[in-house]
């Protein structure tokens, strides 16, 4: 499993960097194809939508992310391209369990996505890696969205997608208006 998701995240990279300025819409592989499910309810930032907890720390999508970078400390790895959500440089911060994508608005880095990687963190429902579909569903009834491969939940502007490998589950995403 952790092989798979290592090799998940290095074809993602690679494909960031091919596609970094490209039409999202045809390099975004999680956009949803119908609308098939209702709004559901979870912690939220102070926009309402769907926010990330790390230890006791916050993480919401379209945040300052200096704070919370400083906070996580340094990560495993860190990488720089030209933002697709915005003109400027987009940056990469991964961590052992998650990353954190950013676009640049003003003189500042705000969180563009934040993507759980292994099953050593979950959303706040309890929910990770080793959860199936079924699961998903109880815990936030039908989704906003389904396309192959994906289910995507949608809250005051921030979207919860959970990215399946045939029948894993191989990330979940918190996602800005702005990554789409």
């Amino acid at each position: 499993m952790k092989k798979r998701i290592l090799i998940f995240s290095m074809i993602s990279v690679m494909a960031f960097t091919m596609f970094a300025c490209g039409n999202s819409d045809d390099t975004k592989v999680i956009e949803s194809s119908a609308n098939v499910g209702t709004e559901s309810t979870s912690s939220s930032s102070k926009a309402g939508g769907y926010v990330f907890h790390y230890n006791d720390l916050q993480i919401g999508v379209d945040e300052d992310a200096a704070p919370i970078v400083e906070k996580l400390g340094e990560p495993s790895q860190y990488f720089e391209s030209p933002s697709c959500a915005a003109d400027g440089i987009g940056k990469l911060y991964t961590y052992n369990d998650f990353e954190i994508q950013t676009y640049p608005e003003g003189d500042k880095d705000l969180i563009l996505y934040v993507r759980l990687r292994t099953d050593n963190v979950a959303t706040d429902e309890g929910l990770d890696l080793s959860s199936t579909k079924e699961d998903i569903i109880s815990a936030y009834g039908n989704p906003t969205a389904e396309a192959t491969g994906s289910m995507t939940y949608e809250n005051n502007g921030v979207s919860l997608v959970f990215i399946f490998d045939g029948d894993s589950l191989s990330s979940i995403e918190y996602d800005s208006e702005m990554n789409k």
